[in-house]
């Protein structure tokens, strides 16, 4: 009798949903980070320096994260 939940196929069905969900949260991250880039030319406040250096702060952690992902999973 065969074991559907094999320990290789668990690992490997996991690491592609966290490779994916990576992936989405990459490209959410860049769409946020183009978002601010444009209401940074629309709308100049004190404080569009703060959130333009969290916009990238996101963007390259969400691209470790996904770095990660690969590498070590």
């Amino acid at each position: 009798m065969t074991n559907i939940f094999d320990t290789t196929l668990v690992h490997t069905f996991l690491k592609f949903i966290f490779v994916t969900g990576a992936l989405f949260y990459l490209v959410y991250s860049f769409i946020v980070f183009r978002q601010i880039q444009i209401m940074k030319k629309t709308l100049i406040t004190g404080f569009s320096a703060g959130v333009n250096f969290l916009g990238v702060i996101n963007l390259f952690l969400a691209a470790a994260l996904l770095t990660g992902f690969v590498l070590f999973l």
